[in-house]
């Protein structure tokens, strides 16, 4: 299968969207008292965008700027600051999975070659979903699937 337009759209879109993430988790950092999560949550976020950052190289796909993205993930912690900690952990285990799905079909649309390297975003949406679930059961040990992740 060659890379379509489409695809490479899209993959270039859920690379901004991993940069925004980051920004979005440590500008969260100020509104919850769990800085230490949010900051590996952050770490995840970069870690799934350095993943694909080869399949932008191998097809001349060029981001936008990293201040602009930044600007725009700081721009989304409005939607959560006033929630607590355990409405934000339900959000993500409720919102994510979408995610995930999102995350399926670009891998349908990619190259067999690209596959490993996609593998990467489906598995970091995984691991913070994992996380969440965790939280909200009281886990004392909720962030191992983000080490484990940021371990792979």
């Amino acid at each position: 299968m060659r890379a379509t337009d489409k695809y490479l759209k899209t993959l270039l879109s859920y690379y901004e969207e991993e940069i925004e993430g980051e920004a979005y988790f440590y500008g969260l950092v100020d509104h919850f008292e769990e800085q230490e999560k949010l900051t590996v949550l952050a770490r995840v976020e970069r870690h799934a965008a350095t993943s694909v950052v080869p399949l932008l190289e191998k097809y001349d796909l060029v981001p936008r700027d990293e201040s602009e993205l930044k600007t725009r993930g700081e721009s989304y912690v409005g939607r959560h600051a006033s929630f607590d900690w355990f409405e934000f952990m339900t959000y993500i285990v409720k919102r994510y999975p979408d995610y995930l799905e999102d995350f399926t079909a670009l891998k349908r649309m990619a190259p067999e070659e690209d596959l490993y390297a996609l593998n990467s975003l489906t598995d970091h949406e995984v691991a913070a979903i994992e996380f969440a679930k965790r939280e909200l059961a009281g886990d004392p040990d909720s962030l191992a699937p983000l080490y484990d992740y940021l371990h792979q």
